[in-house]
């Protein structure tokens, strides 16, 4: 059995936040009164448990990884987190998971907290920093302090998590090529192996996007973003941790295996309120809507609030092309032609010619992959590869 034909992960959504920020645009809500979110963490145990997802038709490995996103799962207490813990080993996706990881706001833990996760068998924490400068956090809403950040590392190691990841961003409003530097030296001197790195994109419809568009917030201008981008690359590889990913950076060892379960393209479940769910060949997507959501759960009308996609082959193909390609590893041609019964390198020769005539893409030993400048412009080497649903 391949591993795509094989669940490899699951991921379960918390669409909850003590506040949103300013630049946010993912399904996630604040202020949400605990009444509704007693009832959420009920609907999604009962969404786990839900014989009618048999129709995904696949099998879940024995060492698929758990990954808790959101909104901020650490808005829930340590109960509701372990009611969801406990379906999803009584509905066997939960079995010996190669990594379970919980994602937390430094604002929203203590050692208590952390150590009751480590308890439920979650191994390695997310959290979102995304400045180690407070000016910086709070211009884009952020709820937690520079020093809550590193306070949290620090309680998180001593609770007994040996896998610690931050997040940071780049290109924040009063952020300068200096200060983001000063973030990157704090985080390395956690000691952490593992750093996502983002560039800020201004959303539509963002409370941010506002603000620049009325002027009242100014953001650092190409030349200072691309200073910081250089950055990422120059100081985090200096420090011993290498690039795995576009944004991603670890020591050898540490890389985030439920997202490497995305970036091969391998099937993963996903349970939750905008939870996106995938197959293989056919994704799932639930409601956005919490209420909406919640009801559908209680009255056992599950199918009500979500929609199920076949993908056609040429889709899938291509998804599995750019998704691969955000790796530094890249995809294997081989690989490709074996699962999707094609030659790739017939069907986008034109594509891959253009690409490696312009520096930014490269086969070597069976593998096509991105050069460090299709990595930096790296939008437009995937839209390269993106056919289906074009006029």
């Amino acid at each position: 059995m391949k591993p795509y034909d094989v669940f490899q992960g699951v991921y379960v959504h918390t669409p909850f936040c003590l506040r949103k920020c300013l630049y946010c645009d993912f399904p996630s809500y604040a202020g949400c009164p605990a009444a509704l979110q007693e009832r959420y963490v009920e609907a999604l145990c009962r969404e786990i448990r839900n014989p009618a997802l048999s129709y995904w038709k696949k099998p879940v490995a024995p060492r698929a990884t758990i990954y808790f996103g959101g909104g901020t799962p650490t808005v829930l207490s340590a109960r509701q987190l372990g009611r969801v813990v406990a379906a999803l080993k009584e509905a066997g996706w939960w079995r010996h998971p190669a990594e379970a990881t919980i994602e937390a706001n430094p604002g929203t833990v203590d050692p208590a907290k952390l150590q009751a996760l480590r308890e439920l068998g979650f191994d390695r924490l997310s959290l979102g920093v995304q400045s180690f400068h407070d000016r910086e956090l709070q211009a884009i809403g952020r709820i937690h302090t520079a020093a809550q950040a590193v306070q949290a590392v620090a309680w998180a190691k001593e609770a007994g998590f040996a896998r610690v990841s931050i997040d940071l961003m780049y290109g924040l409003p009063g952020q300068t090529p200096d200060s983001f530097r000063r973030s990157l030296d704090q985080a390395l001197s956690l000691g952490l192996e593992h750093i996502s790195a983002y560039s800020l994109i201004l959303e539509e419809g963002t409370p941010l996007e506002r603000l620049v568009g009325e002027g009242a917030v100014t953001l650092p201008g190409d030349d200072a973003t691309g200073a910081m981008y250089d950055a990422v690359t120059r100081v985090l590889t200096a420090a011993g941790l290498s690039r795995y990913e576009v944004s991603n950076y670890a020591v050898a060892g540490q890389e985030s295996r439920h997202n490497e379960v995305y970036w091969q393209y391998l099937p993963y479940a996903a349970f939750g309120a905008a939870a996106c769910g995938f197959n293989g060949s056919l994704r799932k997507t639930n409601t956005a809507d919490v209420e909406d959501y919640v009801r559908a759960m209680e009255e056992g009308q599950a199918d009500a609030v979500w929609q199920v996609e076949e993908l056609p082959p040429a889709t899938r193909l291509e998804e599995a092309i750019f998704m691969g390609l955000r790796m530094v590893q890249g995809v294997s041609l081989a690989g490709l032609d074996e699962r999707f019964g094609v030659d790739v390198s017939s069907i986008y020769k034109e594509e891959i010619d253009d690409l490696t005539r312009k520096g930014m893409l490269e086969l070597r030993q069976g593998r096509m992959r991105l050069t460090p400048y299709g990595m930096r412009y790296g939008n437009e080497a995937f839209a390269a590869f993106i056919r289906t649903g074009q006029d």
